[in-house]
């Protein structure tokens, strides 16, 4: 009796070992992949900055007219922001997008994206362009992350999100240089 009572607890203490083992490998590869997923946020930060930081001395200002009331705004120095400026003055549609933080305006034609990073989050105060669907889009609120997000610039005045988030659904908004 007492030999399978000695292999019982040796399997026992097997099995407890295996247990921490594979518990052990699960911790760290769990925390691979955390790091991973906080690399990847270090990342899109970077992609941040690098896109929205420019020289405010080359920065093309401009002004949004929205429903009487004229916003500051700016463009930054990527090739899309460079190719939207040489079409100003423009006036576009906006409309609500999907329940979204954000306004946005079909151009029917793609912008340059040329070094830019593919993707982008959407921050308060952007002014993006949205590549697969070639749209111009202000951002009132925050946007996570997505691929084919560019941002382009930046508003200036403080009541931008006041205005943008009301100015209401169709609204046809002009934009041109200072």
């Amino acid at each position: 009796m007492k030999i399978i009572s000695e292999n019982g607890d040796k399997k026992m203490k097997i099995l407890k070992n295996v247990l921490l083992v594979i518990g052990t490998l699960i911790l760290l590869t769990g925390c691979g992949q955390k790091k991973e997923q906080t690399s990847s946020q270090d990342d899109s930060k970077n992609r941040v900055s690098q896109v929205t930081t420019s020289d405010p001395k080359t920065n093309v200002k401009i002004t949004v007219s929205i429903n009487g009331t004229n916003l500051k705004a700016h463009l930054n120095n990527s090739s899309a922001a460079k190719a939207f400026a040489k079409e100003l003055p423009a006036t576009l549609s906006f409309r609500d997008y999907a329940g979204l933080p954000e306004k946005v305006a079909d151009l029917n034609h793609s912008l340059s994206t040329k070094g830019m990073p593919s993707g982008h989050a959407g921050t308060k105060g952007s002014i993006g362009y949205w590549s697969p669907e070639q749209r111009i889009v202000f951002y009132w609120g925050t946007e996570e992350y997505y691929e084919g997000i560019h941002i382009i610039g930046k508003f200036d005045s403080a009541n931008y999100r006041n205005v943008i988030k009301n100015m209401g659904n169709n609204v046809d908004i002009k934009i041109s240089k200072d």
